[in-house]
């Protein structure tokens, strides 16, 4: 039952038309408009009027809310990062000049071949922020050797990530044993990046994530180091907006940047959502795909990055808060998308 028809029946009792709410069974909403009249008419009350029973309207954000949530979407946009692999650096010279381009240092690459594509991109005029893999450094003289090649070839942060290798190739075997190592400022970085997961870590439970990040957040503090967080790619924005709040409320004060996958195939989207663990949201995604002839659409996250937006707009503390964009669908089709999506308002409206 609707809350104001809750409300009319009790109005009805307490006016002595109805002797007791619990004389009328359960049924649905039309039953028990049917049921409440008869009553009434059996009692010689007076009907209530019909606009008791007309539907409240959906509430619906004002004009003004929409186009500060579509002109903020865009914001977000034209300030995003963007992960792209090795490979793909080339085609992201004439677009991503002025954004910070994450390179991933994926299992076939090894520390050479990442270093290389550091220093390419560098070249290149892109703002490289190559992956740290703490469990493929083999020694702590390998890893002095990497983070010297990453800083002269143009690196100036590192996104530090554990890695998912059963066992550690050397003496670390998580991104804070390499953290409080002291390398990164031995070799001349002010500031990395650390993971964060707005749904959990499949494996990692929640009050060992957190302990991680306040670690890190401690000794980053302490020795003067600036630390940004990047979370993992998530479908839901209301999730994001819960995970970030709840950051602010413990007083993670650091720079925020969201994940969000970029346009690619659902079925290449479900394949790495099972791969990097994604939770609710990746059965959300499940169940909006709804058949089979679905899964070769493309996914476009126009209206999440609006959720995400709405989500900032209602909770100032979140910043500094920014996008951190997956080309999991490739450079070139990831940069016509963002390109239209800052450009032409009319499309944030459609998502």
């Amino acid at each position: 039952m609707r809350p104001l028809q809750a409300l009319t029946l009790r109005a009805a009792v307490r006016d002595g038309a109805l002797p007791s709410l619990q004389r009328l069974p359960r049924r649905p909403a039309w039953a028990a408009r049917c049921a409440l009249a008869r009553a009434l008419a059996d009692r010689g009350a007076q009907p209530i009027p019909r606009f008791h029973w007309t539907r409240v309207a959906k509430v619906t954000s004002s004009p003004s809310r929409t186009s500060g949530a579509d002109a903020l979407a865009r914001e977000l946009l034209a300030g995003a990062s963007i992960e792209i692999p090795a490979r793909e650096l080339g085609d992201a010279v004439a677009f991503a000049r002025r954004r910070q381009v994450f390179i991933p240092w994926t299992p076939n690459l090894d520390a050479r071949a990442i270093a290389a594509a550091t220093s390419r991109a560098g070249a290149l005029g892109l703002m490289p922020v190559p992956h740290v893999v703490a469990r493929r450094l083999g020694s702590e003289s390998a890893a002095r050797e990497l983070l010297g090649e990453l800083r002269r070839g143009g690196a100036e942060s590192v996104l530090l990530v554990g890695g998912d290798l059963r066992e550690s190739a050397g003496p670390y075997r998580s991104s804070f044993e390499v953290l409080r190592a002291g390398l990164l400022q031995d070799c001349g970085f002010a500031q990395a990046g650390v993971c964060g997961y707005p749904e959990g870590h499949p494996r990692i439970p929640e009050s060992a994530l957190r302990e991680d990040l306040d670690l890190k957040l401690g000794y980053a503090r302490s020795h003067g180091l600036r630390l940004f967080v990047v979370s993992q790619f998530c479908f839901d924005g209301a999730a994001i907006g819960r995970w970030a709040a709840d950051l602010r409320a413990r007083g993670v004060d650091v720079p925020l940047r969201i994940g969000v996958a970029g346009p690619t195939t659902v079925a290449r989207l479900l394949k790495l959502g099972v791969q990097c663990g994604i939770g609710n949201s990746l059965r959300a995604l499940k169940g909006r795909v709804g058949s089979l002839t679905r899964l070769a659409a493309t996914h476009d996250p126009t209206k999440l990055i609006r959720g995400i937006a709405v989500a900032r707009l209602a909770q100032p503390s979140l910043d500094p808060f920014a996008l951190h964009l997956f080309a999991f669908g490739g450079m070139t089709p990831t940069a016509q998308w963002l390109s239209r999506s800052t450009e032409e308002p009319a499309n944030m409206a459609s998502g």
